[in-house]
């Protein structure tokens, strides 16, 4: 049977300053991975989010100007739109 040594104050030491610098390393690599990834979401989030927004502008515009109900003015984020003029032929046509 072979004899195990115990390890001394000396080894304990650069182990452990070895340990600490691993931990601050991998801490750091991780920080970069998640504040990456944390960002991204972000991004996606408000790429989405804007992307829903301009799609439920778009169908509250078709919606009110429209041929069939002739509303010749719409608002698109607050900003006054008019009917096209061949919407607006085509409202006169209907009355």
């Amino acid at each position: 049977m072979s004899s195990l040594e115990a390890l001394n104050v000396d080894q304990i030491t650069k182990v452990t300053a070895g340990s600490i610098l691993g931990l601050v390393v991998i801490g750091l690599l991780l920080l970069l991975v998640i504040s990456a990834l944390v960002g991204r979401l972000i991004v996606i989030i408000v790429v989405v989010g804007l992307g829903i927004a301009l799609w439920l502008q778009r169908d509250h515009v078709t919606n009110e100007i429209s041929k069939d109900k002739c509303h010749l003015s719409a608002t698109f984020f607050g900003f006054h739109l008019d009917a096209p003029q061949s919407v607006v032929q085509a409202c006169k046509q209907h009355t």
